[in-house]
């Protein structure tokens, strides 16, 4: 039966700060006989820790805990010794070198063996810049995989519960476009499935577009050198988008138009039956050619994968072809 849950109500990051500072410090010796379950789930999360930069756990001695560090979100030290770093993010990502800086912050308080960790319960489309500055991505399937060995353990605790469960129902909208119809399919649902694509050897990224219409999550990938401009293909959720990227404003009228026209007179080459857009933009980036509904499905109007995976491979060719001819002439 459902019930409220306190992390329903506080979603913001310095609440979760508070959560991830409360099991650490579970993982005190003196807790140990308060809460053994607890306690070793506490210690689980520090030595999960340790693992993600390849290094074994001391036997836990005294615990530092202490929040907004020079800007950090948390600062742990273990032993007096080793600095664990956590930048927390629940829907935001990094930005403006700030990992970096943190790193700085605390090498200069005396910190030399660090561990940081860059701790995200939502997605993103990639850690590139997470890992180049050395941090470490602690994701959310890392945590449930801790929290459920609590939960087997039959920790009744509401404060570990509550976030458990809050993580699990994160979780079933992120995966809800592999067992839900697609007018069914909310924000996580998006990202679950552009993750999949990324996994499937679709090699582009993510993110979500505002625009005055309400935005949408968009998809981009596969940049092709058409000359004047770059070709590349973009998916707005439902849709699949032939866009190009135009720097030479005299340029765009006709760009759009000659790539339109290449574009549906290939198409039907790749079994791909795409449309003018209903009207023509004018800016840096514009749509030249639109496939709707591209996703298949089986009768019970669930995603089938593999045959839309099939469908972007083709768009990828249609591409590749016209940018080959192109360069050819």
């Amino acid at each position: 039966m459902n019930k409220p849950n306190l992390f329903s109500y506080a979603t913001s990051e310095l609440s979760q700060d508070a959560f991830l500072c409360w099991l650490m410090n579970w993982a005190s010796h003196e807790f140990s006989e308060i809460n053994p379950p607890l306690h070793d789930i506490g210690k689980k999360f520090i030595e999960a820790i340790f693992r993600k930069h390849g290094q074994s756990c001391p036997n836990i001695e005294h615990i530092s805990i202490t929040r907004q560090v020079d800007g950090l979100d948390i600062l742990v030290v273990i032993n007096h010794k080793y600095a664990i770093l956590i930048e927390d993010k629940t829907y935001t990502r990094d930005h403006t070198n700030q990992l970096a800086r943190y790193r700085v912050a605390v090498e200069k308080r005396g910190y030399h063996h660090q561990l940081p960790i860059y701790y995200k319960i939502g997605n993103q489309s990639n850690y590139d810049t997470v890992v180049a500055a050395g941090y470490k991505p602690f994701l959310r399937k890392d945590m449930l995989a801790i929290l459920q060995e609590g939960y087997k353990r039959n920790i009744t605790d509401s404060i570990f519960n509550d976030y458990y469960q809050h993580l699990l129902s994160i979780e079933e909208a992120y995966n809800k476009y592999k067992t839900a119809p697609l007018n069914e399919w909310k924000g996580l649902a998006w990202q679950g499935f552009y993750s999949e694509l990324q996994n499937a050897g679709i090699l582009g990224e993510w993110d979500y577009v505002s625009n005055p219409q309400g935005g949408f999550y968009g998809f981009w990938w596969h940049w092709k050198n058409g000359g004047d401009c770059q070709l590349y293909l973009q998916l707005e959720q439902e849709k699949l988008c032939v866009k190009i990227e135009v720097a030479d404003k005299e340029k765009r009228a006709y760009l759009r138009t000659n790539w339109c026209q290449k574009v549906l007179e290939k198409s039907s080459d790749f079994q791909l039956h795409v449309k003018k857009p209903s009207r023509f933009g004018n800016g840096r980036y514009m749509t030249v050619a639109v496939l709707e509904n591209y996703m298949i499905t089986n009768k019970d109007g669930i995603l089938d994968l593999t045959s839309t995976i099939d469908v972007l491979k083709r768009a990828e060719k249609l591409l590749d072809a016209l940018t080959v001819v192109r360069t050819n002439q």
